[in-house]
């Protein structure tokens, strides 16, 4: 019985996944878009240049995989589009929307305090939203479009919840996003 209250004890002891975290970054979905998923060394961070509208076209998986089952998921990806949707999201990360060619892609960055030590790209990750907003300006709930245009690196993500406007209608987007570089707008 000694043993048992003992390994309780000790089991207790130990600190959980996720430990003083704030509550929105934590669960499946956003360890994926921060990531800090066990599947996080299975991804190419050496990004290959795509299309919006080629992401756009990928078939979407069904259902929407919450582990890195697919190519698209595995791999970091660069496009080039105009920022034509800019803007905070009530969990704190900023929600953009690229445009190209007739087609949209939405693009994630967390909060800074979401990637662990543990997110592969930390320091990316959390650069490139800095470097975003301090050229840009803080995103607020309802920001204009930036009319921008940027070169966007990040992790393909399938989004099961997908935005109706302004977003690939297969829920294909990169979250996290790695690098922002902007060429027009902003400054």
């Amino acid at each position: 019985m000694a043993a048992l209250a003992v390994a309780a004890t000790s089991a207790s002891a130990r600190p959980r996944r996720g430990a003083g975290l704030p509550p929105r970054c934590l669960g499946t979905i956003q360890r994926l878009k921060t990531l800090s998923d066990r599947d996080r060394r299975r991804v190419n961070m050496h990004s290959r240049s795509t299309t919006i509208g080629a992401i756009a076209q990928l078939p979407a998986p069904n259902p929407t995989p919450t582990r890195r089952r697919t190519p698209f998921q595995r791999q970091a990806w660069e496009v080039i589009g105009q920022i034509v949707v800019y803007r905070s999201l009530p969990d704190g990360s900023i929600d953009v929307a690229l445009f190209d060619d007739g087609g949209y892609v939405r693009v994630g960055m967390p909060l800074p305090d979401c990637p662990t030590k543990a997110s592969r790209g930390r320091g990316a990750i959390v650069a490139a939203r800095r470097d975003l907003v301090s050229q840009c300006g803080a995103p607020r709930p309802n920001s204009p479009a930036l009319g921008g245009i940027a070169y966007v690196t990040g992790v393909g993500f399938w989004n099961g919840d997908r935005p109706k406007l302004q977003a690939a209608a297969n829920g294909g987007e990169l979250q996290p996003v790695t690098n922002l570089r902007l060429i027009a707008g902003c400054r």
